[in-house]
């Protein structure tokens, strides 16, 4: 019994000892890391330029994005689905499109505003040819020397 005896009492030895040490290192207060921080999770802009009724993928085309604030502009170019993606960091974004002679922008995207690890999938395009508008050709009138026209 002398066995068991001395085995609970280096038990509850080291148990007081454990709890003691314990309580003297939280007694020095919080523990602040100064160390350097982990970078700021960046967010995602992409989106998708197409032709017009937004059925066909417009390639190649350049594709801006444009921190509101700070003036920070990436490129890119759209790839062969028309889909571009941008990485950048938290803040307000315009997205902006290059268009060639003879088209508009039938919809662009709004200001977009990125969190941290915000994924924005909604910055699409749609490219239409403008409209030009002819005056109709009229015939030339005469006048019959009544007043009236003769046409």
């Amino acid at each position: 019994m002398g066995f068991n005896c001395a085995h609970r009492t280096a038990a509850l030895w080291l148990f007081v000892s454990l709890a003691v040490i314990a309580t003297l290192s939280a007694c020095h207060g919080p523990v602040v890391d100064l160390g350097p921080k982990p970078p700021t999770a960046d967010g995602t802009i992409s989106g998708t330029v197409r032709g017009p009724e937004g059925t066909s993928a417009i390639d190649g085309r350049d594709v801006e994005v444009v921190n509101v604030e700070t003036g920070e502009r990436q490129h890119t170019v759209t790839n062969n689905a028309g889909g571009f993606t941008f990485k950048v960091k938290p803040g307000k974004y315009r997205v902006e499109l290059s268009v060639h002679d003879g088209e508009t922008l039938i919809k662009k995207p709004d200001v977009i505003n990125v969190n941290r690890s915000d994924v924005d999938a909604n910055a699409d395009f749609i490219v239409g040819a403008i409209r030009i508008s002819r005056p109709r050709f009229r015939a030339p009138r005469a006048d019959d020397g009544l007043g009236s026209a003769v046409g």
